[in-house]
């Protein structure tokens, strides 16, 4: 079973504050690749509120996955190629 999280910033709806959201990664790509409702919740220093993600969060946290799974792609594929070598 994969464990791996992945953080991507969120902002409280309340008061605006930013901060990293840490989520189940496999749970994160499911809800963005099948359109499924995707929680937010923002515990910051003043609310504790729970939302759902607005297609412009959705499309923000999918960019940011993107982003870390081409990085981690890259990584393992150099570090395949330094051993070949």
């Amino acid at each position: 079973m994969d464990r791996s999280t992945i953080c991507f910033p969120v902002t409280c709806p309340c008061c605006g504050q930013e901060y990293l959201m840490v989520s189940n990664r496999n749970l994160i790509v499911n809800a963005l690749a099948t359109e499924q409702r995707l929680a937010l919740s923002s515990v910051c220093a003043h609310h504790r509120v729970m939302w759902v993600a607005n297609e412009i969060e959705r499309h923000q946290i999918q960019e940011y996955a993107e982003t870390l799974h081409c990085r981690g792609s890259r990584r393992v594929r150099n570090c395949c190629d330094a051993r070949m070598h």
